[in-house]
């Protein structure tokens, strides 16, 4: 094979013309500028893929391994090489894995041995790339206990490597297969592969390739070296090599070796006591002494530890918490605020250890709560209007940093003495300064409201009113500031008739359209922020508002229409085609909901627009135009029967969109809305919705998010369709009984999470089919009160049993009592339900003692 198609391959559109096409001329054509010729070459490797899949392969990978090719033609061959085997796409890549295990043994070997030969090429292009795609197949074959000599060949290279390009790669290729696999995979062999990879740290290595190589590995193989991690000898020396690197000459050594004390931070906090002290000093000095991209890893590492402690104290016992941030708190304060006068003014949007700082100070914050003010408040104090720009920012950057954590009683008096600085700052020349300013205002509106609501909301808003005109980062978070501000009345009460904001109301909503209108919009997502502020100032829009809100209407309306006449051409024009729609649809929706049964008015042009949007292909617009919909239909009720042939056809399209679940997640919400606006008046298009629900529930390619949804949507069918849901009973339940039966092992808090949610939605499902069939046909159900009794049995064993669960599965027993009467008598005195809601009218949970009390109210009615 080698021999026949060493530099040419044939052409699928010339085939019975003894026509070969030259690849190393052709590879080097794909990567042309000119358009023309690169898209001839694309073109006839595409075809050339298409004629003989294993011949293109074996040609791809001989281009890779011949010293005697360009480094840009072998360094294609690869890629494309890899490409064949992998992709993003899960759908994609599952085919290109079988096609690779499709091919016959001999060209997959013959395949296999030039990657490993190109290993110790002298052209870094090449080994490098042969290091990929050594992974991508060890990632298809590997799980399969296929090429089960491949980490010995491997170790092999790295003991007697007849190069240092060799040992370089091949710690490279061992590097990407233990990023690509799963930790059980090598998990045999994790022993050898950390001596391998440890050697090459060693500071005895001289050759820093080999070393950042190294370094790299263990940290892609850290997740499977657990063992290791437990016996303290074989520990000892891991983090002695680590902490070794830390101090390397090359400065990529460092900064992976530091990589890699985080990640061992987030895998084996619970084994870092005795190290603690050096690694505070080796963290702290790489952020204050070292290059930035070194010392960003050791903000980065405290950063790590405040996310493991939070999660830990989150715990009442906080067991096994050992306190580190507390512990180190006066010098990491310390440290950090020094961070945060290292800006770069030059690319403000940067990641850089004074932003990294900032995100550090914010978890500490939330990590020590109230100790954390006591530390950084006199950095504050001394800088926040210090002449120089750099400690103005960093002084205000600091405050917006704990403003989370510590409660508001100490903070409130602090904010209060803040806001009129703050407001100051906002007219700063300094652009950072505002920008960082603007953040700090709406992080107080959105944690600690009162005091800019009860006494600077008329300067709060002319100031950010004024920065809507800035440049456009400071604009962004003026907009964001506005909507907090807004979201203090979100929840409020409907029937409000008049509000703070009442007087500035308008002028707000014409600023922000002003602002959305900018012809720098689409800089630091300002235009989204725009939409965002707008919708949470109409959400909390009091009565006295309203008019104005109708106003806006056509106006949204007619900014809808524009869009359909954009120039589109090119993919970004499509795509901010598409954003734009989906903010306008947004904003529709937020109008149609606020406005209620006074939207009607619009609703035939709404939903006429609506229809126009379904006819794009992007799923964004289709999540926040069906979201749109579905407000019309809680608006326009009954009356939203003559849009349903129009619009079905598209709702069965978002129930069927397994790909982007969300847009289906979305639809499943849709239909709630519209049975609930029609009622029985759904049932023409009832056997289609209920036909691709349960078509989802065993669809293996939809996220499994979406089911619980699915379930419980089935409970606000049968209760507004009545009796007419008995022809889905027998199979519903079916379904229902398969889904009460999930079990999740119990150390994956995901899927417990994920359980939970889905026995409180098949709760959801039994109360509203009991009291969907309640009026005219309850005892079809009696068959199968057996069956939920058995699920709620089960519930109740459960020893970390979730409240909402709990609670959902006591209100299920006050509906079989409410519905059943005598008939579920015996049933219901079984005495864990006895038990259930006697727990529940003892609970310390409002809402659970309440339907504790109803559920005891209808038990004790059965023996009336």
């Amino acid at each position: 094979i080698n021999a026949e198609y060493m530099g040419t391959v044939g052409c699928s559109h010339c085939v019975g013309r003894n026509y070969q096409m030259d690849l190393t001329q052709t590879l080097a054509n794909a990567q042309n500028p000119d358009a023309s010729l690169r898209e001839q070459a694309q073109q006839a490797l595409r075809s050339a893929e298409e004629s003989n899949f294993p011949v293109f392969l074996v040609s791809l990978v001989t281009e890779l391994a011949n010293d005697a090719k360009p480094a840009e033609s072998r360094q294609m061959a690869g890629l494309i090489l890899k490409n064949t085997l992998s992709s993003k796409d899960d759908e994609k890549r599952k085919r290109l894995e079988s096609q690779w295990k499709s091919l016959d043994a001999n060209t997959k070997n013959a395949i296999k041995q030039q990657v490993l030969q190109t290993l110790e090429s002298t052209t870094k292009e090449a080994r490098q790339t042969a290091a990929q795609v050594c992974a991508k197949i060890a990632g298809i074959e590997l799980p399969e206990n296929q090429w089960d000599n491949l980490i010995p060949t491997l170790l092999s290279f790295v003991q007697n490597a007849s190069n240092d390009f060799q040992k370089e790669a091949t710690l490279t290729a061992i590097g990407y297969i233990c990023e690509e696999s799963d930790a059980d995979i090598l998990q045999k062999q994790s022993n050898d592969i950390l001596t391998a990879v440890v050697h090459g740290m060693r500071k005895e290595e001289t050759n820093n390739e080999i070393r950042v190589a190294a370094s790299t590995a263990l940290y892609n193989s850290l997740e499977f070296v657990r063992g290791n991690m437990e016996n303290e000898n074989e520990r000892n020396y891991l983090m002695g090599q680590v902490c070794e690197a830390t101090q390397a000459a090359d400065v990529r050594v460092r900064e992976v070796a530091m990589q890699c004390l985080v990640k061992i931070v987030s895998l084996y906090y619970d084994k870092l006591k005795p190290y603690m002290q050096a690694l505070f000093g080796v963290t702290l000095d790489s952020a204050r002494k070292d290059e930035e991209r070194v010392g960003l890893q050791g903000v980065e590492f405290w950063a790590s530890i405040c996310d493991v402690e939070i999660e830990l104290i989150q715990d009442e016992s906080a067991q096994g918490c050992e306190f580190y941030v507390k512990g180190a708190l006066k010098p990491l304060c310390e440290l950090l605020t020094e961070c945060l006068t290292k800006q770069n003014e030059d690319n403000q949007e940067e990641w850089n250890i004074a932003t990294a700082a900032g995100t550090c100070l914010c978890l500490v914050a939330q990590t020590v709560e109230n100790e954390v003010v006591q530390e950084v408040m006199p950095f504050i104090s001394k800088h926040v209007n210090s002449p120089d720009w750099k400690l103005r920012e960093a002084a205000t950057l600091a405050f917006g940093s704990i403003l989370d954590g510590p409660s508001s009683e100490v903070l409130e008096p602090l904010v209060d003495q803040a806001v009129p600085v703050m407001l100051g700052h906002m007219s700063d020349e300094k652009p950072l300064v505002k920008d960082t300013t603007a953040w700090t205002i709406g992080r107080i509106a959105d944690l600690h409201p009162e005091p800019i609501i009860q006494k600077y909301l008329k300067p709060v808003l002319e100031v950010m009113l004024k920065a809507l005109s800035d440049e456009p980062g400071v604009a962004a978070k003026a907009c964001w500031c506005i909507q907090n501000v807004c979201n203090f009345w979100e929840d409020d009460d409907d029937d409000r008739q008049t509000y703070p904001l009442s007087e500035g109301f308008g002028p707000l909503v014409q600023a922000l359209l002003k602002t959305i209108d900018r012809a720098d919009a689409l800089e630091e997502n300002l235009r989204a922020s725009s939409y965002e502020a707008l919708n949470a100032l109409l959400t909390s829009a009091a009565k006295d508002c309203l008019e104005l809100v109708k106003q806006l209407v056509p106006v949204l309306l007619s900014r809808l229409d524009t869009t359909f006449n954009m120039n589109v051409v090119s993919g970004p024009e499509r795509q901010e085609q598409s954003t734009i729609q989906g903010l306008l649809c947004g904003a529709l929706q937020v109008v149609a909901r606020k406005l209620g049964p006074e939207v009607v008015p619009f609703s035939d042009q709404m939903m006429q627009m609506f229809l126009r949007v379904f006819s794009t292909r992007s799923s964004t617009v289709h999540e926040e135009s069906l979201m749109a919909v579905g407000s019309i239909a809680n608006a326009v009720g009954p009356d939203f029967e003559k849009y349903m042939s129009f619009f079905a056809p598209f709702l069965y399209l978002g129930l069927k969109n397994y790909q982007e679940y969300q847009v289906c997640n979305i639809a499943v919400g849709v239909v709630n809305d519209i049975v609930s606006a029609l009622g029985r008046k759904i049932e023409p298009y009832c056997d289609e919705i209920m036909t691709t629900l349960l078509e989802n529930l065993r669809a293996l390619e939809l996220n499994r998010d979406v089911k619980p949804v699915i379930i419980a949507c089935f409970g606000d069918i049968a209760l507004n369709i009545g009796v007419i849901f008995e022809k889905y009973l027998q199979v519903v339940m079916s379904v229902m009984d398969q889904a009460s039966k999930t079990k999740v092992p119990e150390n994956d808090e995901e899927m417990v999470e994920y359980l939970n949610v889905l026995r409180e939605n098949i709760c959801e499902a039994y109360t509203g089919i009991l009291q969907g069939l309640k009026a005219e046909k309850p005892d079809i159900f009696l068959p199968y009160v057996t069956q939920v009794l058995e699920f709620i049995h089960t519930v109740s064993c459960d020893q970390k049993i979730d409240e909402g669960v709990f609670r959902a599965c006591v209100g299920v027993i006050g509906d079989l009592a409410n519905v059943f009467g005598k008939k579920a008598q015996t049933a219901l005195q079984q005495d864990f339900i006895q038990q259930m809601v006697m727990n529940a009218n003892r609970s310390s949970d409002d809402h659970t003692k309440e339907t504790g009390r109803w559920a005891w109210e209808q038990l004790q009615a059965l023996n009336a």
